[in-house]
Formats: structure tokens, C-alpha cells, sequence
């Protein structure tokens, strides 16, 4: 199953889900799209096969699932490297619509060499390149650089880092320079500053976390009356 790119003022929306009641509940919001992930306190981990297994078969939805072995960092060696490839080949096997990565080197710059292998064992499978690019030492280069890749659908990110007039502006420039490659905007939206975003920057692809979530916490479930409550403001915007 594949997403369409918003048109116009049209908007997709992708929730983090943790648990197999997490997805129904975003699907019941009317969102379109799920990140399916384990770890959220620590950023977001590769959930187990189990769990991948269960929320694909429990909606209709796209899910999209992490592919990161641990929080350390964003360096991997060649056993963590080998552990992603397998990961991303069984993710493929359950049926998930994509899976969400992303890579650097010790000098803080997109590792390609990395990526280019996971990506040989994507197969059709969607690609985001997650917020491992707003750790990078040059964001909008690196953006630039993942536009070229026909596998990268998405890129999440938060515009790096900073205040939000700071954040905006990259996100305008990213925007501007991805001829192909989606930008998702994630981390600190929120009901209170989305449409404010929405206006300003207009990307169409929006990623909520906390925001959706009983009492704003990573470690409660899946608020519905929140997710709609944000979905139905994005969608009569649009």
C-alpha cells in the first residue's frame, strides 16, 4: 500500500503508534498514515516483529516502521548495519508500507555509503529518511543530497534546531530545494502552532507524537479525542 502526495491545501497526517491499540485508535482519528515504533522515550526503536505483524494486520492504513537498533547514536557499525538490513528484510515480509531510517558518520554528515546498502533491501517499500538529518552538520545540503535517491519518498524533519522562526525558514529552504522528496515536519508540533506551521511553511505532510498522547506523555497511549481533534483541524483547513 503507497500514499499519495497531498495536492493543493490537501494534508496527510502520520501518528506515532507504540502498541498494536495505538494503530486503531489513529485509525479511528482519521489520520492517514501510522510510524510504527517502540522505544518513544528514547526517540524511537525498531518495535518487535510481533508487534510489526499485529498493527499491519489490525488497519488498512499505511504503517511505516522504524528501523533503528538503538539510541546511542546515529553511527552504526557493521553489526548494527547487518541487524538494519535484516530488520528492513523482515519488515518487507509483513507487509508494512515502509520503513523509516537514517544514518551519519563520525563527522556528523549523512553516511550515503550506509544507506545505499539498506536500500538495496527496501524493495518497493517506501523510504523516510528520519530526523537524523537535524543532527547533521548541514541540513539543507543534506536534503538537497537525499532528493536524489528515487527510493526516499520522505524526509521527516524538524528543521533542525532552535526556535521556531529559525526552524521555519529551513523548512521553507528544504521545501523549496526537494523536487521529489516529501517533507514530513515532526517534533514540537503541536494543535496550538500546526495551522500556524501549515500556513508558513505548507509542506502538506505533517508528524505528531507527544500531542496525540493522554497528558502530552510519550509513556501514555494514544489519545483519540486529541487525534481527531488535530486531524479535524488540519483537514477542514485543507
Amino acid at each position: 500500500m503507497t500514499t499519495s502526495k497531498p495536492g493543493g491545501n490537501v494534508v496527510l497526517l502520520e501518528l506515532i503508534a507504540v502498541t498494536a491499540e495505538d494503530a486503531l485508535l489513529i485509525e479511528k482519528s482519521g489520520a492517514d498514515r501510522i510510524e510504527l515504533v517502540s522505544g518513544l522515550t528514547e526517540g524511537g526503536l525498531t518495535p518487535s516483529y510481533g508487534l510489526i505483524e499485529k498493527a499491519v494486520s489490525s488497519v488498512r492504513i499505511p504503517i511505516n516502521v522504524m528501523v533503528r537498533p538503538h539510541s546511542q547514536s546515529f553511527c552504526y557499525s557493521k553489526d548494527d548495519l547487518a541487524i538494519m538490513k535484516n530488520d528492513i528484510r523482515i519488515i518487507r515480509s509483513l507487509g508494512a508500507n515502509g520503513v523509516v531510517l537514517g544514518m551519519l558518520d563520525e563527522e556528523g554528515n549523512i553516511a550515503y555509503g550506509q544507506l545505499e546498502e539498506l536500500l538495496m533491501e527496501t524493495g518497493d517499500m517506501e523510504v523516510t529518511f528520519h530526523r537524523a538529518i537535524d543532527s547533521s552538520k548541514n541540513p539543507l545540503e543534506a536534503a538537497e543530497t537525499l532528493d536524489q535517491y528515487k527510493e526516499i519518498k520522505t524526509i521527516l524533519t524538524s528543521g533542525g534546531y532552535g526556535d521556531w522562526p529559525t526552524r521555519l525558514e529551513l523548512l521553507l529552504q528544504m521545501k523549496d530545494r526537494c523536487k521529489k522528496t516529501d517533507i514530513l515536519i515532526g517534533s514540537g508540533l503541536t494543535k496550538e502552532n500546526i495551522l500556524e506551521v501549515h500556513e508558513k511553511v505548507g509542506t502538506g505532510f505533517y508528524h505528531f507524537g507527544s500531542a496525540v498522547r493522554k497528558e502530552n506523555s510519550v509513556l501514555q497511549r494514544v489519545s483519540l479525542e486529541k487525534a481527531t481533534e488535530i486531524v479535524h483541524l488540519l483537514k477542514k483547513k485543507g
